[in-house]
């Protein structure tokens, strides 16, 4: 895979809130970080929905069953956006 097949990811501003929080553990960042990774290498994940009727809007579970994360592909400029997760 090369640099141009892969897309950044970017957390929006709540999402790098909860992941700075010193309470989340290292074992539900360190998830996450792996999950967003992945959505990197290919944001239509399987195991991926779309939500609602709109492809590029995706949602996931968090492996581990550590909660749900929400998303938004940016085709144009070939970026994500991590725009929520939830965890459980």
């Amino acid at each position: 895979m090369s640099e141009d097949d892969l897309w950044p990811v970017v957390p929006s501003e709540i999402v790098a809130d909860t992941l700075a929080d010193p309470s989340i553990s290292a074992e539900v960042f360190s998830t996450v970080a792996a999950l967003t990774v992945a959505i990197c290498e290919d944001p239509w994940l399987t195991g991926s929905d779309q939500v609602g009727g709109d492809p590029d809007w995706r949602e996931v579970l968090i492996p581990k069953g550590l909660g749900i994360a929400e998303y938004r592909i940016d085709r144009k400029s070939q970026r994500v956006l991590l725009t929520r997760i939830v965890l459980s």
